[in-house]
């Protein structure tokens, strides 16, 4: 009869099961992936970050400034030109936080009552399903959660503040965002539906911003989902249009017949200079504050389209330094979502017994690329409209 260590449960606890639950992490039928915002906004660097001897991980974001040109000097025949400027690099630093998931815990006792049923059952997918259904999903989705959440607040905000979870909280990085590319709503707030021009807002201010750089680049607004349906979906220019483009035979369609969503995007598409709309929709669950959010509130993005930056990552120092672990202690590691989420299950001494734990761990923070194009709005102040 077969024992209860030779279950696939057992086996996570040993090296022979970091296969077995690479599948199971890497199977999108047994862990689903949500909240998962962050993908949508930034890709993996493809390049670990290294990690000092202090335990600390800073990394650096660059990019360079178009450079597109001015009219030439007129000079006399052999004069030599004016000596051109150098470094038009920018960047900012920052650091790499630790995060955790909750633990999953399993004591002496426990482990003697599923042996006992496994005895009489001779089944281990209650054991196996009921440790991915408690951990390994809470944890992934954890990682996602934490992820998305930083990636709104660095849009947002152009800085990460971590004020979520038990743990530490403090302020973990700021991208270096020109002062000038935090703009009011311009000469009205966008709630003001009636006098509130949004298209040609968008049209005019992708015209400035092209002039400003000199290239016609490709933009997009990026809108949370309650500013598009509350002052969007009724801004009076925005239904004028919707009506116009659904004219039948040229009678436009009556003020009262209902509009959805797709037809605003259509209508805003067809207006000519409008940049591209991205509507943002992202929540997240802390276990102090609840339902949570990364995005400020009243807050539109308009920058480059495309993604917005990369996820920075260092290697996990748990695994890093498992081989200066107590004899006394057995550890697996085993990594997800690209390597940026460790899994670490570890037989630990308690007392006289064991317990058999397991950690979700990441190492991570988004960062912006294209910061100096990032431009952050807010809706709900109006001020002079723009001059640049």
């Amino acid at each position: 009869m077969a024992k209860f260590d030779s279950t696939q449960y057992a086996a996570l606890w040993s090296k022979e099961g970091r296969a077995i639950q690479s599948l199971i992490l890497n199977d999108p039928n047994r862990i689903p992936q949500y909240y998962t915002f962050w993908r949508e906004k930034f890709t993996v660097d493809p390049v670990t970050t290294p990690t000092a001897p202090d335990g600390s991980a800073s990394y650096i974001s660059r990019m360079r400034r178009l450079e597109t040109g001015v009219l030439m000097d007129m000079r006399a025949p052999l004069a030599d030109g004016t000596p051109m400027e150098k470094g038009n690099a920018a960047q900012y630093t920052g650091i790499i936080p630790d995060f955790i998931a909750k633990t999953y815990l399993e004591t002496a006792m426990e482990r003697e009552y599923k042996e006992r049923l496994f005895e009489q059952v001779g089944e281990d997918n209650a054991s196996l399903a009921g440790y991915v259904v408690d951990f390994l999903q809470p944890a992934v989705n954890s990682a996602n959660m934490t992820l998305s959440h930083m990636a709104a607040q660095l849009l947002s905000t152009g800085k990460v503040n971590y004020k979520q979870g038990e743990g530490i909280q403090a302020g973990i990085s700021k991208a270096d965002i020109p002062d000038e590319n935090f703009l009011n709503a311009g000469g009205v707030v966008w709630s003001d539906t009636t006098n509130f021009k949004f298209l040609d807002w968008g049209r005019d201010l992708v015209k400035r911003l092209n002039d400003k750089y000199g290239v016609d680049m490709a933009w997009q607004v990026e809108i949370p989902r309650d500013i598009w349906i509350n002052y969007i979906l009724k801004n009076a220019q925005v239904i004028d249009q919707i009506r116009f483009i659904n004219n039948i035979n040229g009678i436009l369609l009556p003020s009262t017949a209902q509009m959805t969503e797709d037809m605003a995007m259509n209508a805003i598409r067809r207006w000519e200079g409008m940049p591209t709309i991205v509507i943002v929709e992202e929540k997240q669950k802390d276990i102090t504050n609840g339902l949570v959010s990364g995005w400020a509130s009243n807050i539109v993005v308009v920058r480059p389209a495309g993604f917005a930056g990369v996820i920075r990552h260092t290697t996990n120092l748990d695994s890093m330094l498992s081989k200066f672990q107590n004899n006394l202690i057995s550890a697996v590691y085993t990594t997800a979502l690209g390597g940026l989420l460790t899994i670490e299950n570890a037989v630990v001494p308690n007392g006289i017994y064991k317990e058999w734990h397991a950690k979700a761990m990441m190492q991570a923070i988004p960062s912006l690329d294209e910061f100096l194009y990032h431009y952050i709005i807010k809706t709900n102040v109006a001020g002079d409209p723009y001059n640049f």
